[in-house]
């Protein structure tokens, strides 16, 4: 009934008897009513860890996986993996995953005329501080048109930082040389830097070489037919791509690609993003320590 029904909804603030007497019922016909309705089941209150669980994977996009379960340490919650799968699971989470693309196109295309620098970074001494290091590559990017866009990057490799990057439509040498001179302007490298690339013709290209002539810097190519002497410039791509375009889908055009990527790379991935390789740290942070304890 109705007014069985009002008067449960006002019972912490009415009297039972009183309620009765104004609406014309019964208290035993009350009494009865509420045995016969079923209490009303109430959500489950969520553990701390796993309401933070679900914040850390909306925030970022559902692109963590194993680094959800590191961030959660970093905030005070210790999760076993199989219970984090667990919850996940029940929650309808799922994080994305690396895909293969079908038939992507050939970024490295050698010049056989070019005289190539030998591979210095294989006997190099690791980077310990940023701007010592830098590894390049060119990637393919999906574009809606059915054509594809070229990113050319530039990391560093104490940091995993992005320091320069372009997108362009094609694989001419400008695009790299954009990328390059957009991370000379930022970080400045003093002399002596050692620069890596794959034996692209962008990469032997005369102007590439005078680049780095003018910027003191130390050429290194990748041994012919070898992709492993440049894994540190590749092993991003695919991460890239999954964490940035949902399965299946593209790019409209060029131009929405840089508005992406610029809020990918300089305000995500070098910022927020937790890196596996940096003991599940940011480049940001990884800089920022080396610059405290520098001073």
């Amino acid at each position: 009934m109705k007014r069985f029904a009002f008067m449960a909804l006002h019972a912490s603030c009415w009297p039972v008897w009183q309620q009765c007497q104004l609406l014309g019922v019964s208290t035993s016909g009350y009494y009865a009513w509420c045995k016969r309705v079923p209490v009303l089941r109430q959500e489950p209150v969520l553990p701390a860890w796993q309401v933070a669980a679900q914040r850390v994977f909306t925030t970022h996009a559902g692109r963590y996986g194993r680094r959800l379960r590191a961030q959660l340490r970093r905030e005070g919650h210790a999760v076993g993996r199989q219970r984090l799968h667990v919850c996940l699971s029940t929650s309808g989470l799922r994080a994305r995953c690396t895909r293969a693309s079908s038939r992507p196109p050939r970024t490295t295309q050698a010049n056989p005329q070019a005289v190539a620098a030998a591979n210095k970074l294989a006997t190099w001494p690791a980077a310990t501080a940023p701007n010592q290091i830098w590894v390049g590559d060119i990637t393919y990017l999906a574009l809606a048109t059915g054509q594809w866009a070229y990113l050319a990057c530039w990391r560093d490799a104490f940091s995993r930082r992005v320091v320069g990057w372009h997108v362009s439509e094609s694989l001419d040498t400008d695009s790299m040389l954009t990328a390059f001179n957009r991370a000379v302007a930022v970080c400045q490298p003093p002399p002596g830097l050692l620069v890596h690339a794959d034996r692209g013709s962008q990469y032997t290209s005369e102007a590439f070489t005078t680049l780095l002539d003018r910027t003191q810097a130390i050429a290194s190519l990748s041994r012919p037919g070898n992709p492993y002497d440049n894994a540190l410039a590749e092993s991003g791509w695919s991460t890239l791509k999954t964490e940035l375009l949902p399965r299946g889908a593209c790019f409209a055009d060029v131009e929405e690609a840089r508005l992406e990527l610029a809020e990918y790379l300089d305000h995500y991935y070098n910022t927020q993003r937790l890196h596996s390789a940096l003991g599940y740290c940011t480049p940001l942070e990884v800089e920022l320590h080396y610059l405290f304890n520098l001073s």
